[in-house]
């Protein structure tokens, strides 16, 4: 003798409301694909260069499109320094899948091996039906009975049921680099069955994941099993060339702030701080236009230094973020090491631990190791040594410990 039947939808028990989606964005919108409490998420108001970048993506839904041998799907890797436009570019290519009538969703690592959480990103409603049976413990009869009802109860069927009503279906992973946290985990083979499926093409409809992350993306991928990507796949971001560089800075100017006259010394200037870098054209770009904009489009010298102000101190805000969680000591050792190197020269591995167990066990040199990779403070060189990717990073974490030494040999005199 049994209960009657109960309904309940994810968004019940405390998930997200869902909602059939035409071939626009699935799911949440592009703002919600990434977050992080560093201010170089979302799209980019004004965006230039990255042609190739761009032209090998569209290469590629044009080939998923096609059908053939491989072909319905792969992995679309985004990896970089941090600051480089990585999230920008993600935005860029899930907007251009849009408007070709492909339907896009955000997802995240959970959505790799967790249906539920596949079917909240992709915008469809989970049903999850629960029966009661007298004597039995309600919650193993509950979990037992919505594998059975629920009828799509796994992330690979998900994505076949959702692909096959799309002209094609695009996945957006950022912050790709923490797939290390499922290799070992009991989420890996799960996990690892979904990414396979997609990146070798067996959902049986055009599937994309389109993945973005810090340089050692591509070893995350690497510790699942998953090392083989098609030609044109891996992009190593860097920074933007001059040309798109100036346009960028000149669109802010002009079209945000209504720059009037000519604004070409107003670039030199803020190009000869930003060195090509998305995050710092941003941080010297915005405060441009506002005070252009306040000023009612003229541009002025006393504005200019202002500018360069705020611009170098948003840089700076922007380099504490990134070793944030370092203690003070460790950004010291850092920079000592860094003070003897050339910019953009190399570590080997060893050295780094070297310095780092001046204040830890082995085993804690080699954590922090790892989370100073994973904040992009280093960056793997092709050559497998480790660099600081942006140089005025560098300077600023070699200028710091040379205050700090200042300040000791102050107060020891």
């Amino acid at each position: 003798m049994q209960e009657s039947d109960s309904t309940r939808s994810a968004s019940e028990k405390g998930g997200s409301a869902f909602r059939e989606t035409s071939p626009a964005p699935v799911g949440s919108d592009l703002s919600a694909l990434v977050a992080s409490d560093i201010d170089d998420r979302g799209g980019a108001k004004y965006f230039h260069g990255r042609r190739e970048v761009l032209s090998s993506f569209a290469n590629r839904r044009e080939r998923a499109s096609t059908g053939g041998s491989g072909a319905l799907g792969t992995t679309f890797l985004i990896q970089g320094a941090p600051g480089a436009g990585k999230t920008a570019l993600l935005y860029r290519c899930a907007e251009e899948a849009a408007e070709g009538e492909w339907a896009v969703a955000g997802i995240d690592l959970r959505a790799l091996y967790d249906p539920v959480r596949m079917s909240e990103c992709l915008g469809k409603p989970y049903i999850v039906q629960t029966e009661r049976g007298l004597g039995a413990t309600p919650w193993v009869a509950s979990v037992s009975r919505a594998k059975t009802v629920a009828g799509i109860s796994s992330v690979s069927r998900l994505l076949e049921v959702a692909a096959r009503k799309t002209k094609g279906l695009l996945l957006v992973l950022d912050e790709v680099q923490t797939l290390v946290k499922l290799a070992a985990s009991s989420h890996e083979l799960d996990a690892t069955d979904t990414l396979n499926l997609v990146h070798n093409g067996k959902v049986g409809s055009p599937v994309i994941l389109l993945a973005g992350g810090l340089g050692t993306s591509e070893d995350a991928f690497n510790s699942l099993g998953i090392s083989r990507f098609y030609d044109g796949c891996v992009v190593n971001l860097g920074r933007l060339s001059p040309e798109p560089e100036r346009a960028i800075i000149r669109d802010w100017l002009v079209q945000d702030g209504g720059a009037k006259g000519n604004v070409t010394p107003w670039i030199d200037a803020i190009a000869g701080e930003t060195h090509g870098w998305p995050q710092h054209i941003i941080a010297f770009a915005e405060p441009a236009a506002h005070i252009v904009r306040s000023n009612r489009g003229q541009m002025t010298p006393r504005g200019l230094g202002a500018v360069l102000q705020q611009g170098q101190q948003k840089k700076e805000n922007y380099y504490f973020a990134r070793v944030r969680k370092l203690s003070k000591q460790d950004r010291m050792a850092l920079g000592e090491a860094l003070a003897t190197l050339p910019l953009g020269a190399s570590m080997e591995e060893p050295d780094v631990l070297r310095i780092l167990t001046r204040n830890h066990s082995r085993e804690e040199a080699k954590q922090v190791f790892e989370g100073i990779v994973h904040k992009g403070v280093l960056a793997q060189t092709r050559e497998g040594d480790f660099a600081v990717p942006i140089p005025s990073m560098q300077d600023w974490l070699v200028d710091q410990y040379r205050r700090v030494r200042t300040q000791q040999r102050g107060m020891d005199l």
